[in-house]
Order: C-alpha cells, then sequence, then structure tokens
C-alpha cells in the first residue's frame, strides 16, 4: 500500500524581527479590524515594524509529501500552511514567500502574507503570528495529518484543524474542529485565506450561478463577471469590464460571490496554464471571496511592506458558516462544530465549468477537458441535450494528467455524467444564469432611538453583538428597548449576558432574574 509521508524538518527564512509589542494596554473599544471590532485587550499588540534588521531564522516546519503534492506546515506562524507545490507541473498553486516579513495588518499588529491561513473566530486570526501546538498522525489508510491546535486569545475557544494528506490523491483536506469551551454563547466565523500568485493573465473563477458579487457588509453590490454602469466600494465601474480577469480591478477590493448551490471555485493562471480548485459543502461553506489590492500606487507600496521579491499576490478565501466579513454564526457553551474544506491543483485545461472532489472538467467547443484528483482508470463520459445522447465514450483517468474528449459543442444546454463501475464521479447540467437575480444592497443598522418597538431593539442588539460591531454596544439598543417595554424578556436577558461579559455580575444578576419573572 502507498503511504503519504509526514516529517519535522528546519528551514532556514530571512526573517525581519516583530518589534516589542506595546507594554500599555490597549482600551481600544472601537478600534475597527476588517469591519468587526479590533480590541486586543488583555493581550499586547506591536504597533511599529522593523526593516532595518533583516536576518536569517531557522523555523520548524512539517514537511507532508505524497505521489503528487509537497506540502511545508509552519507551526511557529500560526500554523499556516506556508507552501503548497504540485509535483506534476512544479507549480505553487499557493503564494510561496521567501521572507518573513511582517506587516501591521492582524489584529495583534504583525502579519505575513503567503500561504494559507486559517481565520477564526474573526478575520484576521488574532494569533494568525503567533505559535500553536502541533502533533503528526500517521493513519492505517496511508494518510498523514498535521494537527494544529489553539485556544484563541481573544474568547479562549479551542480551535483545531488537520491538514490531511492522502496517498494517491492531488487535494488537501483541511478537517476543522471548533469548540466553545467557556460557558457563555460566542460568535465566530471560519475563513481559510489562500493566498495565490497573480499577474495579468490570472483569473478568478466563480460557479456559473454567480451573477453578482457584495462587498463587505453587503453595502455595495455588482453584476459579475462583467461588471458595468455602477459604483462599486467607492470604485468607477461604469465602464464594462470583466472582473473575474485580476487585471481588470485596479483598486484594492474584495468580491464576495452571491449565493450559490455548488460546492467549488477557484483561479488559474493562463500564461502558466495552472490554478487551484476549492472545494467545501456549500451549505455549511457558503463563502467564496477574492481579495486583491489592484494595481496602482497602494499595491506597490502594500508589495513592498511585505515582500522583497516575491511579487503580487491575491487572495482566495473560503468561508464556513459565514459568507461575508463580517458575517458570524454562533457557538453555544461547549458545542463543537466540525467540517472540512479541501484544496487541490489543476493545469492544462483553463477555467472549469464544473468541479468537485473527484474531478474538474472544463466544455470547450472541440473538446472536453477533464482533470481527475486520483487515478480513476477506465471511466465512463455521457453528453447529453434535449433528451438525445450525443457523446458516449471510455476514456482513461490518471491524476497525473488531464484528458481530452473530442466533440462539438452543440447550441442546447448540455448534461454531461462520468461513472466508474457504476458510481457517479461527476455530473453537470449547463442552466442559463439569471442575471436580474440582484436583491438591494443592505441599509445601515439605524440608531437605537430610530428604531420602533422593543423586539427589533432586541434583535438589533443581539446582531451587534454577534457581528462584534466596532461602533456601539449592544446596551445601547437593549437599554432603548427597556425604554418601551421595561419587562421585554429578550432585552432584559441581553442585559444579563453584556453585563456578565462586562464583569459587572451584580448587574447582570438583577436582569436575569427580572427575566426570568416575565418568563
Amino acid at each position: 500500500m502507498n503511504k503519504a509521508s509526514i516529517r519535522v524538518e528546519s528551514l532556514v527564512i530571512p526573517t525581519y524581527p516583530e518589534p516589542a509589542k506595546e507594554e500599555m494596554p490597549l482600551f481600544a473599544e472601537y478600534r475597527v479590524h476588517q469591519r468587526s471590532t479590533g480590541r486586543p485587550y488583555p493581550n499586547k499588540a506591536t504597533l511599529d515594524v522593523d526593516r532595518q534588521h533583516r536576518q536569517d531564522k531557522t523555523y520548524t516546519v512539517v514537511h507532508m509529501e505524497n505521489e503528487y503534492l509537497d506540502v511545508l506546515i509552519m507551526p511557529e506562524i500560526g500554523g499556516k500552511i506556508y507552501a503548497a507545490k504540485d509535483k506534476t507541473t512544479g507549480y505553487d498553486f499557493f503564494y510561496r514567500q521567501h521572507v518573513v516579513k511582517p506587516g501591521l495588518i492582524g489584529a495583534f499588529g504583525s502579519w505575513v502574507s503567503g500561504g494559507v491561513e486559517f481565520n477564526w473566530p474573526f478575520h484576521h486570526r488574532p494569533s494568525s503570528f503567533l505559535p500553536c501546538d502541533y502533533a503528526l498522525e500517521a493513519c492505517e489508510d496511508g494518510s498523514v495529518v498535521c494537527w494544529l491546535s489553539e485556544h484563541d486569545p481573544i474568547d479562549r475557544m479551542k480551535g483545531m484543524v488537520g491538514v490531511v494528506l492522502r496517498p494517491g490523491a492531488t487535494y488537501l483536506e483541511t478537517r476543522v474542529k471548533l469548540c466553545n469551551r467557556t460557558e457563555t454563547t460566542k460568535s465566530f466565523l471560519w475563513w481559510e485565506n489562500a493566498a495565490v500568485p497573480v499577474n495579468e493573465q490570472y483569473q478568478i473563477f466563480f460557479p456559473k450561478d454567480v451573477t453578482y458579487v457584495n462587498f463587505h457588509y453587503l453595502d455595495s453590490r455588482t453584476s459579475y463577471p462583467i461588471a458595468g454602469d455602477t459604483t462599486y466600494n467607492g470604485i468607477d465601474m461604469k465602464t464594462a469590464r470583466d472582473i473575474s480577469m485580476h487585471k481588470n480591478t485596479h483598486d484594492a477590493t474584495s468580491y464576495f460571490a452571491c449565493a450559490s448551490k455548488y460546492d467549488f471555485f477557484g483561479g488559474y493562471d493562463h500564461g502558466k496554464q495552472c490554478g487551484v480548485v476549492h472545494i467545501a459543502d456549500h451549505h455549511i461553506s457558503p463563502g467564496k471571496k477574492m481579495f486583491t489590492w489592484g494595481y496602482n500606487q497602494l499595491s506597490k507600496n502594500w508589495e513592498n511592506t511585505l515582500t522583497d521579491t516575491d511579487g503580487q499576490y491575491a487572495e482566495l478565501m473560503a468561508g464556513s458558516y459565514t459568507d461575508n466579513q463580517p458575517n458570524f454564526s454562533w457557538l453555544e457553551p461547549y458545542e463543537t462544530k466540525e467540517f472540512s474544506q479541501y484544496w487541490y491543483p489543476i493545469s492544462k485545461i483553463g477555467i472549469p465549468d464544473y468541479a468537485n472532489l473527484r474531478c474538474a472538467l472544463a466544455l470547450r467547443g472541440d473538446q472536453i477537458l477533464i482533470k481527475p484528483t486520483e487515478t480513476l482508470g477506465e471511466v465512463h463520459v455521457e453528453v447529453r441535450a434535449d433528451g438525445k445522447v450525443l457523446l458516449a465514450t471510455t476514456v482513461a483517468l490518471n491524476a497525473a494528467e488531464p484528458v481530452s474528449v473530442a466533440w462539438q459543442k452543440p447550441d442546447a444546454l448540455v448534461t454531461i455524467t462520468i461513472t466508474a463501475n457504476g458510481k457517479t464521479i461527476a455530473s453537470y447540467t449547463e442552466e442559463k444564469p439569471d442575471q436580474l437575480k440582484k436583491p438591494p444592497v443592505k441599509d445601515p443598522m439605524p440608531l437605537a432611538a430610530e428604531v420602533q418597538s422593543a423586539d427589533e431593539l432586541y434583535m438589533a442588539g443581539l446582531h451587534v453583538e454577534q457581528y462584534r460591531d466596532p461602533s456601539v454596544m449592544p446596551d445601547a439598543y437593549f437599554l432603548e428597548g427597556l425604554k418601551r417595554d421595561p419587562q421585554h424578556a429578550g432585552c432584559l436577558l441581553g442585559m444579563a449576558a453584556y453585563c456578565y461579559r462586562m464583569a459587572r455580575l451584580s448587574e447582570a444578576e438583577t436582569y436575569a432574574r427580572r427575566a426570568t419573572k416575565r418568563l
């Protein structure tokens, strides 16, 4: 039986040292970080960078390898996936940094670009530049796992991710376990932030049913892939342009895909004919996002801030229990959530029309291109349109190479099905996307005095708490609700929870007892 390998090694990387952290406590209640609160207290934060002292530093890395992938993980820097190479093409499908050069982007200051960053309970993860615990596991099926674990320094919840590499497979699994080990409900999100090397030939791809994209907090929206006749995040997009092409976004911005019924998205470098696909159950992991620094002076400044020679990158972000930033779900006391995401490289097929964990496929005018994630042997490929079989053939699928099937694409929409030994490997039906599906943008949060009822004030306060709003505290809405209805149970319980978190315990008890009388 083939086995994947895992081992601990040392890697020397040129490093700019992190300056000393600020010793004074930072009571920064209204500090904004990625549109959520960025208050670091009681943790210390770094408020400066050092660009005068570059030195070689030896890091501990976990090296995982199978026939197709070569992967490095850095427990000392947040447990990020430092690099992942497709051995069949030599392509680093994540952006590989050759220097550790912290910039002031993280919640605690220091942050480095490159690889895959695991972000929770908010984005960017507070401990992104801190070391985490790790353990290695070799499984009976030949797969290997690097477990990375921490107690997050803000809420003290436990987060754990296992990076899994299987023999004979071209994909990585990130197996996530999140546990609220505290006695109070906490909000959270999970975004895997994959940096990818970009240039003017790089293209992001969302599924075909993604017809518009959102900005942060749903306060701006434009059509996709062709944007036009609008202003998006303050950017003039009145002239139509294909924003799936990286070169057509000149200003730094983010594109969050609208809801999709498909499980994939990714990016592709047409010059190198290589790219990356992300796979996750869209019911649990609906978030699909691209961030770019664009092509202007700001992008050049940040490139110089974060790297010496490695050039531009963009971020492909995949969200579980979230589809925007900020957008949070709840973890109840002592609740654990478990889920997985997957990443794999593709080559020589261009932008896929469909992808799942078994393969990616592209329907071109004169050929169907299929890139499997494992060697499947002979499979049956069938294409139908208007109830008729247009193509039925057998091909051999090998994980090392894509395969091409000759055909002539009809005008009609088609259904393609790939089966092996009677089991479906992939099935995809073309559809005409609904280009009119674009709801209005989200209204801004009203002031407490402007909200009509105690019920609405309770929901507004809950929203502020859940979304970790940096501009207002939830008690503003709960207290206003109690002015309207002094016995409103929701507002009383909201105030009890708020006072408990603020260590105002006698007030918390008073509000809780008033609520129990109403209930």
